[in-house]
């Protein structure tokens, strides 16, 4: 994985974790403004059919105790008010699975509690048509019946996704709570004209209904507000609210009465009175549903403006993501930058500036290591660190490699030295010997003289060897250029163990006198390494043959051989020498390679080994037609290919 890569991976994880919480937050408010905008769908369905169901109830429980009572006119009433409570009652049992939803925690009980007390409806109705049950009975079940609504509501409230909401719905209860305890009070009194009777019992019974209506009216005073305060001020204003109150009072400051006393401290009729108090129950019934149509609008509304802010920060928060990778990514862009240019510059020094320098010391040029050292430039952050770290590190280099130059031209100079003192002992050994042999007339003495001779001239080519390895020309010269058979014997001459070389025919070929000293000297250390790694008593043959190129010379002997590895790695030291130091040599090297790669590469001379056929190495010296003549000038091939004459 490349730093690139990395880089971005982290600043994408990054941002990924931040628009993973901002999202995980978005979808959370979403929901949670989804459940309020469903607790307002829920609480809209249910309050119709409680309004009904509660209305239904009251006049179910009014006419129901009227019956009990003894008031014949009551009775085909009941029967149209069971009709709707029925009606009232299955639009809310329908309702139990929105019940549920408002509280799914806590609704399982009261709801089965609620069904309970709905089945035992027709019971008590049959109770009331035979007059079998107590009014006391009748008037607490239809209470309770009428209880569950209250409940209800309050556990709305209860269950609202927010206190405010929970606040303003639980204002509404107070007139659902006052319209319940009008009616009741409104069923006690009726029962207590139609019978014309009401004991003490019953006057305080009564009497706490009334009080605890117009102490429900009250509060409700004190935290409605806008338009539902208006609407209930309109209530406790209207004529019907009066007649209302002006008759409870009048209830009540009658005390209580038995059967002989009349109505007529009384300012209204019963059916006058029923009908007002019908009239405010309703009103404040209205005043309920409206408070309650409120807060559900609230609910609405909050969920409304919750989902649009989470929907909104969600979108800030992915944009915060993104623009967050787009600056980490710019930055990220601009590091990976400099770390390609302090690539780029790097390479340049160790592809470009380190080769041309150690070409520079290799020639003889003198360099100073700082003027050398690199400049990279990339600042005081941790890249600059980096990059100053190459600095010292490339002056280190240029300083070993201009300690270890001047150290080479030292050793250069010493090695050159005792090679030039070498060679001109031996060229002195040379010329005494010559005298020597050319004053002798004993053929013993001339033959040991003559061994002589061939082990100074071995002598004389390992001196030159030393002088090639130093990067100098040997001593010798040639003014014209030699036939290639004389150079042939001019290296076997300088062979160890020349008689086992058997040359054959060469071309007629003339080479340049420049290169006569190393092409001899060349074919001469390849023959000594033939002679060397073959049999004592195996022939090493010398060929020649003219080829498109020039002339080709091959060394063939009869020894081991070598491995093909062996093979590639001396040719590829033939093709491209390199610079001679002590740490080119090792263990298995040979001395005669290098000398014969460098005058190769000195006359663009070509030197290849193979196996050859006996199994051994066969050494193919190309000298090229630029340092060749045809010996014979007027050949009809000279001007085709100059270098090459026609054979004899």
């Amino acid at each position: 994985m490349s730093v690139r890569t990395r880089l971005l991976s982290i600043v994408l994880s990054s941002s990924v974790v931040l628009l993973a919480i901002g999202g995980g937050t978005a979808v959370y408010l979403v929901d949670s403004a989804r459940e309020s905008t469903e607790w307002a769908d829920l609480a809209a369905s249910t309050s119709a059919p409680a309004t009904l169901m509660v209305s239904a109830f009251q006049e179910e429980r009014r006419l129901s105790l009227l019956r009990l009572a003894g008031d014949p006119p009551s009775t085909p009433a009941l029967v149209t008010a069971r009709q709707r409570s029925d009606e009232a009652l299955a639009a809310v049992i329908a309702k139990g699975d929105a019940a549920r939803a408002l509280n799914p925690d806590g609704s399982r009980e009261d709801i089965e509690g609620y069904n309970k007390l709905f089945a035992m409806v027709p019971t008590v109705r049959g109770g009331v048509d035979t007059l079998q049950l107590p009014p006391g009975e009748v008037f607490t079940f239809f209470t309770q019946v009428i209880g569950t609504i209250v409940a209800a509501s309050v556990l709305a409230a209860r269950v609202a996704p927010d206190a405010k909401i929970g606040i303003e719905l639980g204002y509404a209860v107070e007139q659902l709570r006052a319209a319940e305890a009008l009616s009741q009070a409104d069923t006690l009194g009726s029962v207590a004209l139609t019978n014309g009777r009401m004991s003490a019992a019953e006057l305080l019974d009564f009497g706490r209904r009334v009080g605890e209506f117009r102490g429900e009216v009250a509060y409700s005073a004190t935290v409605l507000k806008g338009t539902r305060r208006a609407q209930l001020d309109a209530i406790t204003a209207s004529q019907d609210w009066q007649q209302v109150v002006s008759m409870q009072d009048a209830l009540v400051s009658r005390g209580p009465v038995t059967s002989d006393r009349g109505d007529a401290s009384l300012p209204l009729s019963l059916a006058g009175w029923q009908d007002a108090s019908r009239q405010v129950n309703l009103a404040l019934q209205k005043l309920w549903l409206g408070q309650s149509v409120d807060a559900q609008a609230i609910a609405r509304q909050q969920g409304e403006t919750d989902s649009r802010n989470a929907l909104l920060g969600g979108a800030v928060v992915a944009l915060f993501a993104v623009v967050a990778f787009l600056i980490a990514l710019l930055l990220a862009n601009r590091f990976i930058a400099r770390m390609q240019r302090l690539r780029h510059d790097t390479l340049e020094l160790a592809d470009e500036r380190m080769p041309d320098l150690m070409r520079r010391l290799a020639a003889g040029e003198k360099v100073e290591a700082k003027q050398e050292s690199s400049r990279l430039d990339f600042g005081s952050d941790e890249l600059g660190q980096v990059a100053a770290a190459f600095n010292r590190a490339h002056l280190a280099a240029v300083s070993a490699a201009v300690a270890e130059a001047q150290t080479r031209a030292g050793i250069n100079t010493v090695f050159l030295n005792i090679a030039h003192r070498s060679q001109v002992v031996v060229h002195r050994q040379l010329a005494l010997l010559d005298r020597a042999e050319r004053d002798e007339a004993n053929a013993d003495q001339l033959e040991l003289l003559f061994q002589l001779d061939h082990l100074a001239t071995r002598s004389r080519r390992n001196a030159e060897n030393l002088i090639i390895l130093g990067g100098e020309q040997p001593g010798r010269r040639w003014r014209n250029p030699v036939a290639l058979v004389d150079l042939v014997r001019g290296a076997i001459a300088e062979s160890m163990d020349y008689t086992r070389i058997q040359t054959k025919p060469m071309p007629e070929v003339r080479i340049a006198s420049h290169a006569v000293a190393d092409v001899i000297h060349l074919l001469a250390e390849l023959m000594d390494n033939a002679t060397a790694f073959s049999p004592p008593e195996a022939q090493v043959i010398v060929s020649g043959v003219v080829v498109g190129r020039g002339v080709a010379v091959e060394v063939i002997d009869q020894g081991l051989g070598m491995s093909e590895a062996e093979l590639a790695e001396r040719n590829a030291v033939l093709a491209d020498p390199p610079e001679f130091s002590v740490a080119t040599l090792s263990g298995s090297s040979r001395l005669g390679l290098f000398v014969v790669a460098k005058l190769a590469g000195r006359h663009n001379i070509s030197v290849r080994l193979a196996e050859s056929d006996y199994g051994g190495v066969r050494a193919v010296v190309l000298i090229p037609s630029a340092l060749a003549e045809a010996a014979d000038q007027s050949s009809p091939i000279s001007g085709q290919f100059p270098a090459v004459s026609p054979r004899a």
